[in-house]
């Protein structure tokens, strides 16, 4: 709350307070239309016309967001003065409402003027005292064409003597002509009545916020409808700015291949550089401008490490890879990976890549480390802020040339979390089915020698074998008689293989026999290769799952080495069963 305020204010506070307000470098150019500006008139008229003698009813205008320069929020305050220090204002969220208001405001000004009535104040339109400035300022391509059109006196009742270059001052001209013929209709009385009404009864809710991280994160909560106002049109605007224009073609070529290369995750891009340099906090755009300052500037953090880091997030979300015998384990881990709803581990990926990427072999076993340690947080049930955490720690462990292999390397698990994670993979299924899910399909490549989990259907499933809800007369009870171990045995990871939902919804509390009709007999559907243990059998007993729970659980350290001290030198049993196969298709 002391970040921000938020308070009701009336336009009249806006237009004729201690307020200038500008739009800062990244913010839109003027994009309505008349058909967007004559509907915001016509709902002013209509309200204006409803109000006029029935109890004059506050209207709203909606939320504007503001950035306060002075670096502090005003207090909150219920009376407002036209006194008092002029606060500059940029303005976040509200730019096409304050343009088009300033061009009526303007319009009502010129007609009076132009039939003899009384003027508005000159102070709408500009700051009191000895520091005159534009009420609204628009960019400065577009500032000069919206003063001498719209802002200086009597400017709209003029001819046109600068024609629109821009599709912005051309919008500009349309909704300036809509509102004056608009206005032009109306009679003396009805212009007053409509001009009281914007100042006296007219409000908009004020957020006004310090730093433009603050500030884009209360837009996105303001605006939740349109195209949202994204860090990188703002770390554009920042860093491009700050380069010469004589010296900023390498610079903007840099930017514009990111952009056109990663697209939709050009915005992603920022957050993991700023978790690459250990920048602590949400602080993004701020955040992403004092590693450029630390860089040498903007310049050079663009092309020497922004665009080298973008390069390598697209091999990254691409799984990309190639020229090396380790290529095909770099591809698969990658995909592997990509598999978690987190994105934790990228950050300390990409610094590796970008800082010993060129040792093809070593990536490989980096990435193996990592898939380790990301599948064992999430068996040992880590997530959020302390997930965040732990692999920022292995991002900084990088930084510093730490021994990544060691005991005391953020890539090892300690004795307690390797205690935990051999006591949770007992009920894996109750405890997190998805990881269940990730474990099994995972093992299952191992069993095949080759990646299938990753061209499996989307909607495969974990198929309890011994059903966790059990019929009065089901066969399962004559098998397991004792209530305890049948619960031990249900949920135990031996009793447990992938289906599709189908398959699943099917296979249900039915017995074994007609449940492994449908595992291996389904048409079109494929088998995935951890079930086959199941083939031929025609019980399933206690001892059945305990004999197939250690053989997984085997596999599982074979696989990942969770039990191991420190990180192992080398992952070969992890990678033996993946390196001799391509890839199919994404």
């Amino acid at each position: 709350m002391a970040e921000f305020t938020a308070q009701i204010v009336q336009l009249e506070e806006l237009f004729t307070g201690r307020y200038v307000i500008e739009a800062p470098s990244y913010q839109r150019v003027f994009a309505w239309t008349a058909a967007e500006a004559g509907q915001l008139l016509d709902d002013l008229i209509a309200a204006c016309e409803e109000n006029d003698g029935r109890g004059a009813e506050d209207y709203f205008l909606g939320a504007m967001l503001f950035i306060d320069r002075a670096g502090s929020p005003p207090e909150r305050r219920r009376v407002w003065q036209r006194g008092g220090a002029v606060r500059a204002l940029d303005v976040v969220d509200g730019f096409q409402r304050l343009t088009t208001l300033t061009i009526l405001l303007c319009v009502l000004r010129d007609v009076a003027g132009g039939l003899g009535e009384r003027r508005l104040p000159a102070a709408i339109m500009t700051g009191s005292g000895a520091a005159r400035r534009p009420r609204l300022t628009l960019a400065a391509a577009d500032d000069p064409f919206f003063a001498e059109h719209v802002r200086a006196e009597g400017a709209t009742s003029r001819p046109t003597a600068t024609p629109p270059q821009s599709p912005s001052e051309k919008r500009i001209l349309e909704v300036r002509n809509h509102i004056l013929l608009a206005v032009g209709e109306l009679d003396r009385l009805q212009r007053q009545r409509l001009l009281g009404f914007l100042f006296e009864r007219c409000c908009v809710v004020q957020v006004t916020t310090t730093g433009i991280d603050r500030a884009h994160r209360m837009f996105t909560v303001l605006n939740a409808t349109g195209k949202p106002l994204a860090r990188n049109d703002v770390l554009k605007a920042a860093l491009l700015g700050d380069i010469p224009a004589a010296a900023s073609a390498p610079a903007r070529a840099a930017w514009q291949e990111m952009e056109t290369r990663l697209d939709e995750d050009f915005e992603r891009l920022f957050s993991h550089v700023h978790a690459m340099h250990g920048r602590p906090g949400s602080r993004i755009i701020s955040g992403i401008l004092e590693i450029a300052a630390a860089l040498g500037g903007a310049a050079t953090f663009i092309c020497q490490r922004l665009h080298p880091a973008a390069m390598v997030y697209d091999d990254i979300r691409r799984a990309r890879h190639s020229g090396s015998a380790h290529s095909v384990t770099i591809r698969t881990y990658l995909r592997y990976l990509d598999c978690h709803a987190f994105t934790d581990w990228v950050p300390p990926v990409m610094l590796w890549w970008l800082e010993r990427g060129g040792d093809a072999e070593r990536l490989a076993w980096f990435l193996g480390a990592i898939d380790r340690l990301a599948l064992g947080l999430r068996i040992l049930g880590v997530g959020g802020n302390k997930r965040t955490r732990r692999l920022g720690a292995v991002a900084a462990a990088i930084r510093s040339g730490a021994d990544m292999r060691s005991a005391d390397s953020p890539l090892a698990f300690v004795r307690q979390e390797q205690r935990t994670i051999l006591h949770n993979l007992r009920d894996l299924h109750a405890r997190n089915p998805p990881v269940a899910k990730h474990v099994l399909l995972r093992l299952s490549d191992l069993r095949a020698g080759e990646p299938l989990s990753l061209s499996l259907p989307a909607d495969m499933t974990v198929e309890h074998v011994l059903p966790r809800k059990l019929s009065a007369r089901s066969e399962w009870r004559t098998w397991f008689p004792d209530p305890e171990e049948r619960e031990q045995c249900t949920e135990a990871l031996g009793n447990l293989v992938l289906v599709t939902k189908a398959q699943n919804d099917k296979a249900s509390n039915l017995g074994f026999a007609r449940k492994q009709e449908i595992y291996f007999n389904t048409p079109g559907v494929p088998i995935a290769r951890i079930n086959e243990d199941l083939r031929a059998r025609h019980v399933w007993t206690s001892e059945d799952i305990r004999r197939r729970d250690a053989e997984l659980m085997r596999q599982v350290e074979v696989r990942w080495h969770f039990m191991a001290n420190g990180v192992p030198d080398r992952f070969a049993e992890l990678t033996a069963g993946i390196a001799s196969a391509e890839l199919r298709p994404a």
